[in-house]
């Protein structure tokens, strides 16, 4: 067929075949390899820490699609019941703050620190519960608070 004596219209036709089911492979293998992530409404929670003269203001922020229901705020490895703020609903792009009180401290340096959030997927908690931990900055004066 391409021995050089098709003409142009059948060379042209031939490579527009070509060319789409070379796309459809590829797409089929792509939308069975990460379509499913894709699907997926899950929450994405994004944690911040801001200093301020007064204390710490921490706020918690869902980049995701779906809400985050009944999340529970603690450090990382501290105990279950020890914390730190809650809230029953963190919608799509919804935004969660409380502020720790604590005063300055001298020579205070600045610390990285681990948050443990956990939520759940849907108000039925039989769905099971997510866990996250997210990275923030604070002073040292928020150490010595605790």
């Amino acid at each position: 067929m391409l021995n050089g004596s098709g003409d142009p219209g059948t060379v042209l036709v031939y490579l527009i075949v070509s060319l789409a089911i070379s796309w459809l492979i590829v797409y089929t293998a792509v939308r069975a390899a990460v379509g499913h992530v894709m699907d997926r409404a899950i929450p994405r929670i994004v944690a911040e820490a801001i200093t301020t003269a007064d204390g710490v203001q921490f706020a918690i922020s869902n980049l995701g699609t779906a809400p985050a229901v009944d999340m529970t705020v603690r450090w990382f490895l501290a105990p279950a019941d020890q914390v730190m703020a809650r809230t029953a609903l963190l919608g799509v792009n919804g935004r969660f703050e409380w502020t720790v009180s604590v005063a300055a401290a001298p020579d205070e340096t600045m610390a990285v620190r681990k948050l443990h959030l956990d939520w759940a997927h849907d108000a039925d908690p039989s769905l099971g519960r997510r866990s996250s931990t997210c990275p923030v900055l604070v002073p040292s004066r928020l150490n010595a608070a605790e």
